[in-house]
């Protein structure tokens, strides 16, 4: 049996879709969950807000409340999970689609942003991309990591932890813009919430969590 480690940026277990990513890898694979946020007290987290000029992400914490930390915060606290998972571990998954510089491993480290981004650019046909974010504050990166495969994307924030009418209203504004395929750019976003979006804009969507679990089977 192989064992994959999850690395979330919040708190673990991520109850809402790791089950669902455990379906795709099978009964051969045994997942082990940690998290950068597991051993910090609440004011500890909220200390890791972001700064001007900082990259924001938006994380979910055990007792199912969201918060937003910034990326220079968290690299450090990555790193020790990794390590810490080092001895038990076959292969790892960072579970976050943010752009995230090499961490160092034995084992191979998949990024959800590389494998949703490549998936992406083999399957995207032409029209217009759409790409749902989480938050407001990614919208100018996420504009620029989208525009090599549609220098006019069209950018609609819906938080995975913000009820169905967030995500009910972006697939309503990508669907105006004349989507054609859409990539949803949030780890947090379930198999639900992309059938919810795939219905309401009337095209393929693109689901992280399912494809960084069938790369992650393919891999081990």
């Amino acid at each position: 049996m192989k064992a994959l480690g999850f690395v979330t940026i919040g708190q673990s277990p991520r109850d809402d879709y790791v089950p669902e990513m455990e379906k795709i890898l099978g009964p051969d694979t045994r997942v082990l969950q940690v998290g950068a946020l597991d051993r910090l007290t609440r004011a500890a987290i909220d200390g890791l807000a972001p700064h001007a000029g900082q990259d924001a992400l938006i994380t979910r914490l055990r007792d199912g409340s969201s918060v937003i930390v910034a990326k220079q915060a968290i690299l450090g606290l990555l790193q020790q999970c990794l390590d810490r998972l080092e001895p038990e571990i076959d292969a790892a998954v960072l579970l976050c689609t943010g752009v995230f510089p090499r961490f160092r491993s034995s084992h191979p480290v998949l990024e959800p942003d590389r494998i949703l981004y490549a998936t992406t650019e083999a399957v995207f046909g032409g029209g217009r991309l759409g790409v749902l974010i989480p938050i407001e504050a990614q919208r100018e990166s996420m504009a620029a990591r989208w525009r090599p495969i549609d220098p006019d994307a069209a950018i609609a924030v819906a938080s995975p932890y913000a009820g169905p009418g967030a995500l009910v209203e972006a697939a309503e504004t990508v669907k105006r813009c004349g989507a054609s395929l859409i990539a949803m750019s949030c780890m947090g976003y379930t198999q639900a919430m992309k059938t919810l979006v795939r219905d309401i804009a009337g095209v393929p969507a693109l689901l992280p969590t399912s494809l960084v679990a069938r790369v992650a089977a393919e891999a081990l």
